[in-house]
């Protein structure tokens, strides 16, 4: 049985990708919520990909209900690969918004080669603007 290596979607927040010379959209498009350290970097996939992660990239933020350490887990994945959490003393705003359907990512913004692994990646966590609704 083959298994699909294909990336889940990841909702289509613009910005990232955009050619050299042009403007960025993300800034637009995306609302910076907060700027948060990546928890349980060691305990999970982070440090085998760290030479594949790079600054700027989509990661997915998924609430992890059942959690039992963590009533209001929060997961970091990049494509199938779960990375870390968000702090506990950090996720009650990306849980609350993610419990409203509300579409959030997350990206690295620093990327540190650090002793402490606490400050290995820095996220930002996003939200989707609303569209202006104004013609032109």
């Amino acid at each position: 049985m083959s298994h699909n290596r294909q990336a889940r979607p990841v909702p289509p927040l613009a910005g990232y990708y955009a050619e050299r010379g042009t403007y960025n959209r993300t800034a637009t498009t995306e609302e910076l919520l907060d700027r948060i350290p990546l928890a349980g970097f060691r305990h999970h996939e982070a440090p085998r990909l760290w030479d594949i992660l790079k600054r700027g990239q989509a990661l997915t933020v998924e609430r992890e209900r059942t959690n039992t350490h963590d009533g209001r887990a929060v997961a970091v994945r990049w494509m199938d690969h779960h990375l870390g959490y968000l702090p506990r003393d950090r996720n009650g705003l990306a849980a609350q918004l993610l419990d409203q359907d509300q579409p959030l990512i997350a990206r690295i913004l620093e990327k540190r080669d650090h002793a402490d692994r606490h400050h290995r990646l820095e996220l930002g966590l996003y939200r989707a603007k609303a569209r202006s609704t104004a013609r032109h």
